[in-house]
């Protein structure tokens, strides 16, 4: 079959996004010799990076006359009563790549072409945490809603990371199970590739403590604020003084994050550092003495596995699908206790063994979740697919 990949967001500053998208175009180019299948990758961005991938790229921005005709062609349509089905520009540019079905690689992207579409999803935490402004508030829930509502029904498949993820699609759209495939996400390249090789950390940081490392957009859903809790808990129940180094981008919560750290004491350990580079984020992983990554949202994510690989030991949240994703790897907390992510972090002080134990096996399954491994899963769906699609032509 030929597979179009349609990306939405190519771009560093989409964080987690971006990483997701880049790593799966790369082990799809990187393995594609593995399968018989072609692949042509639709973008909005024209990155250099792209064009090493080693399959066709085809850039579908549309010029501004042809956004103006098409919005003329709507208006007669809809003056006529709407009879005629019309294709918007982008639609015309995909559809005449002849490909027989297509891949969006993150949510919230997808419009139909009346071909056979596999919807990725991250996580449907709109209705699990509906409370979380980042999922529900400016119409963000509705706008969810819609978009899962009209798509996941239709999709030929659907691909999530593990067995909690496909259980709440299943829950909430009913979709029947034989649809959804579990392929998880690999562990990020930049992680593996340089597991053993040492970079410096960011001018003018020279920590004075050991420091512990989350780095997470500064969402509500991201809880700092509970780590900043289990910070001035390891000061005062167990007279342990961490630093606590954030990168990330700020989604309007970093300044409520800041002014708690102040209120609570906390000012001259807390170091906000924004946006790093990957040589920087590296040296981060490897000098930090854990990775505490206690976000309320799952059913996978991201950093603890390039933890893993850059042998970083990790406390994570027991959130739905931690535990399938993160193995004996981590250790697990409750995002809402405090006192428990302070125990965790007072667990790897007290026992240098368990710690060792920990970035062991955190390796192991970083290396297993590697892009060799999502590509095989991806192309035997593919394969699995191929008799169905086989049925008809264009």
């Amino acid at each position: 079959m030929r597979i179009g990949l349609y990306s939405g967001s190519l771009r560093p500053e989409e964080g987690g996004g971006y990483t997701i998208e880049k790593e799966i175009i790369s082990s799809i180019s990187q393995y594609k010799d593995l399968t018989h299948h072609e692949f042509v990758l639709f973008s909005w961005f024209d990155m250099p990076s792209l064009r090493r991938i080693g399959f066709e790229i085809k850039n579908i921005n549309v010029s501004i006359s042809e956004k103006i005709n098409y919005k003329i062609s709507a208006q007669i349509n809809k003056l006529l009563g709407g009879k005629k089905y019309l294709l918007n520009p982008i639609q015309k540019k995909i559809l005449q790549e002849r490909i027989d079905a297509i891949f969006y690689l993150s949510p919230w992207e997808n419009f139909f072409l009346d071909i056979p579409y596999f919807s990725m999803v991250w996580d449907l935490q709109h209705r699990l945490q509906p409370y979380f402004p980042e999922v529900s508030a400016r119409g963000e829930w509705a706008k969810r809603e819609k978009f899962y509502s009209a798509n996941l029904p239709q999709a030929s498949r659907i691909i999530i990371g593990n067995e909690a993820g496909r259980n709440e699609i299943h829950h909430f759209y009913r979709i029947p199970k034989e649809r959804i495939f579990l392929i998880p996400h690999p562990t990020p390249a930049f992680a593996l590739e340089n597991a053993n090789k040492k970079y410096d950390l960011p001018q003018g940081f020279n920590p004075q403590r050991p420091y512990l490392f989350y780095p997470a957009q500064f969402w509500a859903h991201k809880n700092h604020v509970g780590l900043l809790y289990a910070l001035y808990l390891l000061k005062r129940d167990f007279q342990q003084e961490f630093d606590l180094i954030l990168v990330g981008a700020d989604k309007g919560n970093q300044s409520f994050v800041m002014e708690k750290s102040r209120s609570l004491g906390l000012a001259s350990q807390v170091h906000c550092l924004g946006f790093v580079s990957v040589n920087h984020l590296i040296a981060l992983y490897q000098n930090a003495f854990a990775l505490v990554y206690i976000t309320y949202f799952g059913p996978e994510n991201l950093p603890p596995l390039e933890a893993f690989a850059l042998g970083c030991a990790v406390i994570a949240s027991k959130v739905a699908g931690a535990e399938e994703q993160l193995g004996e790897g981590a250790i697990l907390v409750n995002p809402s206790t405090p006192q428990e992510i302070a125990q965790a972090v007072m667990a790897l002080v007290n026992n240098e063994n368990l710690k060792n134990e920990l970035v062991n096996k955190g390796k192991k399954i970083a290396q297993e979740r590697s892009g060799k491994a999502f590509a095989q899963k991806f192309f035997n769906m593919l394969d699995e697919f191929e008799p169905l699609r086989n049925c008809w032509g264009e």
